[in-house]
């Protein structure tokens, strides 16, 4: 008989059989052995903004803690410029096996609404592990005749574009959360830009412009009566400033935003490494050192699964796809 049966039991069937299942198990084992040996040499963290800043100081707080865990050095190399595209794209084409990462913020998802194009597809990075949140506190000069939301508001609606509010730049998350308290609670202001945090505070300080929406550490400048914090765009009080409310408390529903700050990996990187990172940050995150970091900058890092933080992502571009359109945002 020639059947089946003789089709097995030749020499070449068994052959070819056994390498089948040395090839099916060498598959099913590739992905863990990956992460298992993950990181096997320097792990590079790109920063697409210059030195300086919350997203420079987190990082590279982290990456000491994740050079200690790894047993092999994690660089962190400052590539700004394009609005955060250049470093974004380097990140993109690299290999996909987790040893170029990218930790990003907020422009990550606002630039594919605001820009006509970019030099990445925008499913080529995958969201691993979220680093930090700091939301975003409404800041007054003290020369401004309102000590309350309810009180800029009602100035605003009596003079329309009289409040000049600034940002760190067009398409900033200063910006958008200016303009979407301005949507949310019916009023005009002026948008001023800036180039970074550093002159917009001084012109701020100064009287130049009337307000900004800014991170917690400005909580100090109002404290020492520079500036005055009228609420904070979260959907609670911060822990360490009660006495500042949640722009909703103040009367103005809808206003949560802030700055977050993520790790990303080319999306073809495999499961088990994107997994073994996500742990691993998470362990990062409460080291002492990070944690007084964290602290020290009004920021929390909420525990997230790597689940949540893509649907995090994609919560936040419907916000601001949604806010951009409304406003007629453009990026000039």
């Amino acid at each position: 008989m020639t059947g089946l049966t003789g089709e097995l039991s030749s020499p070449a069937a068994i052959a070819r059989g056994l390498a089948a299942v040395c090839a099916g198990a060498a598959a099913l084992c590739a992905v863990p052995a990956a992460a298992q040996d993950y990181p096997s040499r320097t792990v590079q963290v790109i920063v697409p903004f210059p030195p300086g800043g919350l997203t420079d100081g987190l990082v590279r707080q982290l990456a000491a803690e994740l050079s200690q865990k790894w047993k092999q050095s994690v660089v962190v190399e400052n590539r700004g410029g394009g609005g955060t595209t250049i470093g974004t794209a380097q990140v993109a084409r690299d290999q996909p096996d987790g040893h170029t990462l990218l930790f990003t913020s907020t422009g990550f998802v606002t630039n594919q609404i605001l820009m006509k194009s970019l030099p990445y597809e925008a499913d080529a990075l995958a969201p691993v592990a979220m680093g930090g949140t700091a939301p975003n506190v409404l800041y007054v000069h003290p020369g401004v005749p309102a000590r309350t939301v309810g009180e800029l508001v009602a100035h605003a609606k009596a003079h329309p574009g009289a409040v000049r509010f600034a940002s760190t730049g067009n398409g900033s998350s200063p910006h958008l959360t200016a303009e979407l308290f301005a949507a949310r609670a019916g009023i005009s202001m002026l948008h001023v830009p800036y180039k970074g945090a550093g002159p917009a505070l001084a012109d701020l300080l100064a009287g130049h412009v009337n307000a900004m929406f800014h991170f917690p550490a400005s909580l100090a400048l109002a404290r020492q009566g520079k500036l005055r914090a009228l609420a904070v765009a979260a959907d609670e009080r911060m822990p360490d400033a009660p006495e500042v409310p949640s722009v909703a408390d103040a009367g103005v529903p809808g206003v949560v935003s802030g700055s977050w700050f993520g790790f990303f990996a080319p999306a073809a990187t495999p499961e088990a490494v994107k997994d073994k990172i996500h742990r691993d940050v998470a362990e990062a995150l409460q080291a002492e050192p990070v944690q007084r970091y964290l602290r020290e900058s009004g920021m929390v890092s909420p525990p997230m699964s790597r689940a949540r933080f893509g649907e995090f992502i994609a919560s936040e571009r419907r916000k601001w796809a949604e806010i951009i359109k409304a406003r007629n945002i453009r990026l000039e």
